[in-house]
């Protein structure tokens, strides 16, 4: 089998690399959309249904780890200089309040950029204003032509 990648996005194009970051399917899938990118940020929200939440009525963890990982990829792939393809290494979330009010509220900021990696972190909140959660991970940058 072959691996399929998607099509490659220059990150210099921020208002291209919105359009295409909104078009993809894993993101309509979790009701998020990019609001805003700048170099090392970006921003996201997601509209929260009865899907995503738990039985008590918060959003499920799952999807405050997924919807904090391809938010920071968004700002990853727009950092200084932009790259055109990463992949997360690891992500850690602490979980600080329920997340109940939406829409919920992501941002990511790029901390620490090097050659072959890149630090993230996150911070999810919903409508309310709550910090609910907040994350960090590791990304590797890797070139156009690598799998």
């Amino acid at each position: 089998m072959t691996e399929q990648l998607a099509p490659i996005r220059d990150g210099a194009d921020l208002e291209g690399f919105r359009d295409y970051f909104n078009d993809l399917a894993v993101i309509r899938g979790l009701s998020l959309s990019c609001v805003s990118l700048s170099p090392g940020r970006a921003v996201a929200e997601m509209v929260v249904d009865d899907r995503h939440r738990n039985p008590d009525g918060p959003v499920n963890g799952g999807y405050l780890l997924a919807i904090a990982d391809v938010t920071a990829g968004a700002a990853v792939v727009t950092s200084d200089p932009p790259v055109t393809r990463s992949a997360t290494t690891d992500l850690t979330m602490h979980f600080l309040a329920p997340a109940v009010a939406s829409p919920l509220t992501v941002t990511a900021d790029v901390v620490r950029r090097g050659r072959s990696t890149c630090v993230p972190t996150v911070r999810i909140t919903d409508a309310r204003g709550v910090l609910c959660a907040i994350a960090t991970g590791t990304w590797a940058l890797r070139p156009a032509s690598s799998g």
